[in-house]
């Protein structure tokens, strides 16, 4: 199963939570376990992590979606964390 990522304004989906885990290693063994700690997160990368329930809707009925949401603070620190850590094509929402 390829994997799902949709950027917008201050916001990263990752559609697949293993995808997000992979990422937040390299975060954790790039500036070490502190960034563990989510205002540490916020305050030194810019940005914090939440899950996130998404009905997906399948004919007649509908079936959550696990997902992993980054909520950045601005636009640089975004931008920074799609060059370091993203080298796919995402599907952008405009």
């Amino acid at each position: 199963m390829s994997s799902q990522i949709i950027i917008r304004k201050n916001l990263i989906i990752f559609c697949r939570p293993g995808d997000w885990f992979e990422i937040y290693h390299q975060i954790l063994s790039d500036f070490g376990m502190g960034m563990a700690v989510r205002t540490r997160l916020r305050r030194e990368l810019g940005f914090t992590y939440r899950e996130h329930t998404e009905w997906i809707s399948e004919d007649a009925f509908k079936r959550p979606q696990q997902q992993i949401h980054l909520d950045f603070y601005n636009e640089s620190a975004q931008s920074w964390f799609q060059l370091r850590y993203l080298n796919v094509n995402p599907k952008v929402d405009q």
